[in-house]
């Protein structure tokens, strides 16, 4: 009876930390895409169309990369189909590196992003904005 409860309180203690050790499941990896040429905006323009080629394929993960101070306020994807989707919240911090956005799940291929930005500062005051595609790694056959 004693062993039992020794068991118990042995399992009792243990599983917790054996189930916490395993941690949240990894992010799936995402295969990234360059999508278009690297657009060099400056302050005489705050507006900016990336358009894709035709071939460009399914996406779910949209990356904006930026060399310089590029703070975003509004992106447009426009889809193939003519469909349209815009993110509803953005970073909360304005002057970032980058910015990512998942797209909706709906298997639709990407025609063109609209970007919508302001004070682009530094030495010349210009950015290098590149847009990068994400899409789930296939798996190893």
């Amino acid at each position: 009876m004693k062993i039992n409860k020794y068991i118990t309180i042995c399992l009792g203690v243990l599983v917790p930390f054996i189930l916490f050790a395993q941690g949240p499941p990894k992010p799936e990896k995402l295969t990234w895409t360059h999508l278009g040429m690297t657009a060099q905006l400056n302050n005489d323009f705050f507006t900016h169309v990336f358009h894709l080629r035709k071939n460009a394929g399914v996406f779910s993960k949209l990356e904006f990369r930026i060399n310089g101070i590029f703070i975003l306020d509004w992106v447009l994807v426009q889809y193939e189909d003519g469909a349209t989707w815009s993110p509803t919240e953005y970073p909360a911090i304005a002057i970032r590196k980058s910015y990512a956005f998942t797209l909706p799940d709906n298997g639709k291929m990407v025609k063109s992003v609209e970007i919508r930005y302001h004070d682009v500062g530094g030495p010349i005051n210009t950015a290098a904005v590149s847009l990068w595609g994400g899409r789930a790694k296939e798996p190893k056959s």
